[in-house]
């Protein structure tokens, strides 16, 4: 509702001049929708998910901005947050008895993984995002190792 307010204040020719006010807000939007996807589907949330949740086009394509839109770095900013969530998850699941999911989520958050390690990031805040994503595999993948030494996998 309100970055709905909010696209209708901004005018294309001053997006990225006030970008930073409201970039950590539509992130988190984009983890929040991530999460939701990957709870409901066990899959990675695609762009188009993105815009179906939020209303909003996500700029894949870095065009000129003539709409308000989500930039592609707000998006893979969510994905990376995603991360953080899937080794809470994992965490939990093992607290509830659920001893299959972290090696589901172990799974697929090595294959996202591998897949963020074919982009070619500069050295800004979306590479030492990604840069913590190596701890948060560890953790998913120390779950999974207590699993196997007490014998539940």
């Amino acid at each position: 509702q309100y970055i709905g307010e909010l696209s209708q204040l901004i005018k294309p020719e001053t997006f990225y001049r006030y970008h930073d006010r409201w970039t950590n807000v539509l992130q988190t939007a984009c983890a929040l929708v991530a999460f939701s996807i990957y709870l409901a589907e066990s899959r990675l949330a695609t762009p188009a998910d993105v815009e179906e949740y939020l209303g909003f086009k996500v700029n894949t394509e870095n065009a000129d901005i003539t709409v308000f839109v989500i930039t592609l770095e707000e998006y893979l900013h969510g994905i990376i947050s995603l991360f953080n969530e899937l080794s809470r998850l994992a965490v939990n699941s093992v607290i509830v008895n659920d001893v299959k999911r972290p090696q589901h989520i172990s799974a697929f958050a090595s294959e996202l993984y591998s897949g963020f390690q074919l982009l070619n990031l500069k050295n800004d805040s979306l590479r030492r995002r990604f840069d913590s994503i190596k701890y948060d595999i560890k953790r998913i993948e120390e779950v999974q190792y207590d699993l196997r030494v007490r014998n539940l996998i």
